[in-house]
């Protein structure tokens, strides 16, 4: 972004641009996606965009990383509320969970995600959105259950991540009754990831 808004109107216009990308990247590729079409849906004047934005592709960057911020945020809700899983495979099940519906639910969600890249464009070459997320989830599984494995816990949760993020895409490509057979795979694969962390040697 080229400046962060500083009152509620600014922010209100933001939120607008980003929401708009959103649900354009619902129905249309990347490259079909204009500035024009943006602010008409967003409903907002082209130098308001420009006020904020540089261009489309940032629009999509903050799109991404705001998906993030709200994923974090409702998983770190799971661990200050008190429900959370008591043992550390159902807590990843209950983060998983928490990412696949808003796969459905999050309008956007399912085409960037923390993906650094969109129909083959890169978003932000400074900016590992996993990385990012991995440490958050790292530190929060860390700081709520013992280490008694040896994987490296930081690479490992990066590893976990990742491989998460691609197998969920790819489950989205599959046949509707291949699916589980792709998510099944997923869980066991997260699972033996997490397994050299939290399980003891």
């Amino acid at each position: 972004m080229r400046r962060q808004p500083v009152q509620q109107r600014g922010a209100a216009t933001v939120s607008a641009i980003v929401d708009a990308c959103a649900t354009l990247l619902n129905d249309y590729d990347y490259d079909d996606i204009t500035t024009a079409r943006i602010v008409e849906l967003a409903g907002v004047p082209i130098g308001s965009f420009y006020q904020y934005f540089p261009d489309k592709r940032s629009v999509v960057h903050a799109l991404a990383l705001r998906g993030m911020e709200d994923y974090l945020s409702r998983v770190e809700s799971l661990f200050t509320e008190g429900r959370l899983a008591t043992g550390w495979r159902d807590a990843v099940q209950q983060v998983v969970g928490v990412y696949l519906r808003m796969l459905v639910e999050t309008p956007g969600f399912g085409r960037v995600r923390f993906s650094d890249m969109l129909d083959g464009h890169r978003l932000d070459a400074s900016v590992d959105q996993y990385e990012l997320m991995a440490e958050r989830l790292r530190d929060l599984f860390v700081g709520r259950f013992a280490v008694r494995g040896d994987a490296p816990i930081s690479l490992t949760f990066r590893m976990a991540a990742q491989t998460a993020d691609a197998m969920f895409k790819l489950a989205e490509r599959v046949e509707p009754d291949e699916r589980a057979v792709v998510l099944r795979t997923a869980d066991h694969v997260i699972m033996k990831m997490l397994a050299g962390i939290f399980d003891p040697v």
